[in-house]
């Protein structure tokens, strides 16, 4: 066998002079190709590789090996530092062994020349499938529940929680599965009417939003990202991609620990995944930050699109979807005691923004360990306490090394009596490791930080979900169901008696437009009383009929949804009233025709 480099390929090793070409008699020749699956199982891929290659040796007498770098056997490469470095230790373990060796040069073109002896062994090939050891757990996950005082008690014996922490243990802790549902849910009736659905041309699990959905879905974005820069933390606005390479070490570990939930991409030349969360991203970003501890602790945030390959029969409108928006703030912290600080101050708002819809959590708070709980146990008591509510506490089986070490999940009772995770927050003392994030500490040398996770209103899809589930709720006490006034799509609605009153109705919708207040006019030719049914029916938060009367007096007969009743007011009045309903929530015009004989039939 010999063979003489060429060009290098923008791979290539560095190499000598001597080395651009070789040749050896009596040799076998090992041609070889290094693809993705034996990067995460590198020493045992190489360990049966070089002792085939000795046994082989013996079999047909060669005397010496030449390692021979032949990309072209596989379609399916790792990337080229692991490769070379498979190779290199292929050789150094041969050398060990005291037998000659030549490696040809990775990365170059080659010309080679070669004669082969008629040996039954001549030709032959090998394929070295070495499995990453998996890390086996030890024991069982564990269940308990903490209380305001302190006491551990059996998930067996907890019999005076609050529904929603007794559906969280019948399904967490001692796996009952819930009450079937009778009938088709509740709210789903609202998302059909605020134009939220799946979309049949698309994967299980993917929505699509008309008009009046789009329109919700971004207020909630911008109120996530509103409630963000209103965290005490210096902040970072980001915006990233969704798909990352699994040729990067760091995304395939991490992309590693969520399995079969991912959605992976192959292109034929690289594989990829998308991303779970804005995790990738901002971690990708971070690595290349000079971050002092001064600057600590520092949030980022970005509203992201992510998918979980979740199981089809699983998969819930608003709730559980494979493309999912997040809302995912990081905040980076100096050590764990910093990061304590501020998951409590992370915990207050989650808890705000739930009860701001008129709704409780109950917490579901997981540990990678016992060491993990008793290092962060008074940090839960200390919430536990704050919150006047015990926690449902869930150990992982030990052995495993997590990223993270405490994890809490915000749980809703819904309509349906099913427990359902909105907020989340976590501390994570790994993924700054793996990505290569560092911070300049007092003495100038570089630290890994620890890293906080969280979505305070949940994803924007499960925010939506929570909104339409209180809804149904307010419906249950046998009055009209309503959505807050900032979110709700049709804030007012103005409703001419006839034609002649038309000019008016329009002129004071322009009024409220400008003072940032969504208005419709129904300029159809129903009659009143079908206007004022169909403003109902649509929800409109004020609904307002425009005649001669309120022409002359300027006073307006309006009924106001959340009151369920009928209200006298000047367009001044109405105005304030709107705006004492929005609050300082964000604001968006309408996303489509204010005049509704403009509207299509959606």
């Amino acid at each position: 066998m010999e063979f003489e480099s060429k060009k290098k390929t923008p791979v290539a090793e560095e190499i000598k002079d001597a080395a651009h070409s070789g040749k050896m008699e009596e040799v076998l020749v090992v041609f070889v190709t290094v693809e993705k699956d034996d990067e995460g199982a590198a020493a045992q891929v190489t360990a049966e590789a070089v002792g085939d290659i000795m046994k082989t040796m013996k079999d047909v007498g060669a005397e010496r090996v030449m390692i021979y770098p032949y990309a072209h056997l596989s379609n399916d490469l790792a990337r080229p530092k692991a490769c070379l470095d498979i190779l290199k230790t292929m050789e150094a373990a041969l050398r060990t062994n005291n037998i000659e060796v030549m490696r040809a040069p990775f990365g170059w073109y080659k010309s080679f020349g070669i004669k082969c002896k008629g040996h039954p062994l001549s030709e032959l090939s090998r394929d070295f499938k070495g499995k990453e050891t998996e890390q086996k757990s030890k024991g069982e996950e564990t269940f308990f529940i903490l209380t305001q005082d302190g006491k551990e008690i059996s998930v067996n014996d907890y019999k005076k929680g609050t529904p929603c922490m007794m559906e969280m243990i019948g399904k967490e802790a001692l796996g009952k599965e819930g009450v079937p549902i009778a009938g088709e849910p509740e709210y789903l009736r609202l998302c059909k009417k605020f134009g939220i659905q799946w979309e049949s041309m698309s994967d299980v699990g993917h929505m699509c939003l008309t008009p009046h959905g789009a329109l919700m879905f971004d207020l909630v974005s911008d109120y996530a990202t509103q409630i963000v820069n209103d965290v005490d933390v210096p902040m970072y606005m980001v915006k990233g991609t969704n798909m990352f390479s699994l040729d990067e070490p760091a995304v395939k570990e991490h992309a590693d620990l969520f399995g079969d939930r991912l959605y992976t991409i192959d292109t034929g030349k690289k594989s990829f995944i998308l991303r779970y969360a804005a995790c990738h991203q901002q971690f990708a970003m971070m690595r290349n930050w000079n971050i002092s501890y001064k600057q600590l602790p520092l949030g980022a945030f970005e509203v992201a699109d992510s998918y979980r390959l979740e199981q089809s029969g699983e998969t819930m409108l608003c709730f559980r979807t494979r493309r999912l928006n997040m809302p995912d703030l990081h905040v980076v912290c100096k050590d764990e005691d910093e990061a304590r600080e501020n998951f409590k101050i992370l915990d207050a708002r989650i808890f705000d923004e739930v009860e701001a819809l008129g709704r409780e959590y109950d917490m579901l708070i997981n540990f990678s360990s016992k060491k993990a709980y008793d290092e962060n146990r008074e940090l839960v008591l200390e919430l536990c306490r704050k919150h006047d509510r015990p926690a449902l506490i869930h150990f992982y089986p030990e052995g495993i090394n997590y990223y993270w070490t405490v994890n809490i999940e915000y749980h809703i009772i819904d309509q349906m009596n099913r427990a359902r995770e909105i907020g989340t927050v976590q501390i994570d003392i790994g993924n700054a490791k793996r990505f290569g994030i560092t911070y300049a500490d007092e003495n100038g040398e570089k630290k890994s930080p620890v890293i906080l996770h969280t979505a305070i209103i949940g994803t924007i899809e499960r925010y939506l979900y929570t909104l339409l589930d209180t809804a149904v709720g307010i419906e249950k006490k046998g009055v009209p169901g309503y959505l807050p006034v900032w979110i709700n799509p049709e804030q007012v609605r103005l409703m001419p008696v006839s034609g002649v009153h038309l000019e008016r109705t329009v002129k004071m919708a322009r009024e409220l437009e400008k003072k940032g207040i969504r208005v419709s006019v129904d300029d159809t030719d129903a009659t009143v009383g079908k206007k004022v049914r169909r403003s109902k029916q649509d929800w409109c938060s004020y609904a307002a009929v425009i005649g001669d009367k309120e022409s002359e007096t300027g006073e307006l007969s309006v009924y106001v949804r959340s009151e369920n009743a009928d209200r006298t007011m000047t367009l001044d009045e109405l105005t304030g009233s709107v705006k004492k309903d929005m609050g300082d929530k964000p604001f968006r015009r309408f996303y489509m025709p204010m005049m509704l004989a403009q509207r299509v039939d959606l």
